[in-house]
């Protein structure tokens, strides 16, 4: 009986097995052929989302292009205080005063554009160094190194402060309002005013012959705040250039331009007068591209701390 009952237990294992290879052996099969197909579809969604990212791409730089396209046409050679298009500007500057002081600044300086009639000029002096060594009375050796004051300026051109003149009136002129913010972030003290100084700006362009123009900008600084080893500030500082295009750019001897810039400067609480003229060559080595030279002398300087002589050199980039 039991004998009989286990020859009929494998029978029906043995039935089912058979049937369930096939089952299985089909699966494999289908499994198999499937897998190509997955790959392909999957490499097939990878090669999309690659064209999508480099599509993409494209669109940005494109608009990239157009955008400093535009910025160029407005302002070509990164100069002109009406034009708010968002540009990098890093200079170094070698500065020595009357009183035998030298000065080496590194400035991160820039502009950026909230929009077409509203804009930020921003300096942030990375690296700062005082050689104290030449003045009468300090010991050799004495420097100091480190970050400087930033300066934050806002400047605004109302629609209505603006007018054309010329023939057929293709010229303009504006009148600019704005605010000047010195901030007491240098890191050593002999780097720094220890004050926090503000001045309005008011600013004048004109448009010139042979797409040239000039601009004036006026400010007055006066101490908000101060330390108490901190001077009083009552000053005017005047900041009047010419900006001329020399070539046409192009070719590779064009694109020059010549930057004349006067700043006269007047102490309201020691009534000391002085003045600094500075004469700016740049190059547009591309559209959007410009490096410049900035040799600068001190005119009838009368107080140790006026600048006897500067020498600049940057680089303005359109982004």
């Amino acid at each position: 009986m039991k004998s009989g009952n286990f020859g009929k237990s494998s029978l029906l294992k043995y039935r089912l097995l058979n049937r369930m290879v096939p089952f299985f052996l089909s699966v494999a099969v289908v499994t198999l052929y499937s897998l190509p197909a997955v790959a392909q579809e999957k490499q097939e969604q990878q090669d999309v989302s690659h064209e999508q990212i480099e599509e993409f791409k494209e669109v940005k730089k494109a608009a990239k292009d157009k955008r400093i396209e535009k910025a160029v046409k407005e302002d070509a050679t990164g100069t002109d205080p009406r034009v708010f298009n968002n540009k990098w500007m890093p200079y170094y500057r070698y500065t020595e005063l009357e009183n035998g002081l030298i000065q080496q600044d590194l400035t991160a300086f820039g502009t950026f554009g909230f929009n077409d009639r509203l804009g930020m000029f921003y300096e942030f002096p990375l690296a700062q160094y005082r050689d104290f060594s030449d003045i009468p009375g300090v010991a050799p050796g004495t420097d100091a190194i480190g970050l400087g004051d930033m300066d934050l300026k806002f400047l605004w051109r109302p629609e209505t402060l603006e007018f054309s003149y010329g023939k057929e009136g293709k010229k303009s002129a504006s009148v600019m309002l704005g605010t000047d913010w010195l901030l007491p972030t240098a890191t050593d003290d002999a780097l720094a005013g220890n004050a926090l100084l503000f001045a309005p700006i008011v600013a004048f362009v004109f448009d010139m012959p042979l797409h040239g123009f000039i601009a004036a900008l006026n400010l007055y600084y006066f101490d908000v705040y101060k330390k108490d080893s901190a001077p009083e500030t009552s000053r005017f500082v005047g900041k009047w250039f010419y900006m001329q295009p020399l070539t046409k750019p192009g070719p590779w001897w064009g694109g020059l331009f010549l930057l004349p810039e006067f700043q006269p400067i007047y102490d309201f609480k020691t009534s000391d007068f002085s003045a600094w003229i500075g004469v700016e060559l740049g190059k547009m080595m591309a559209p959007g591209r410009i490096l410049y030279i900035k040799p600068g002398w001190g005119i009838d300087n009368s107080e140790p701390t006026d600048r006897k002589s500067t020498f600049e050199v940057g680089f303005r980039w359109f982004f």
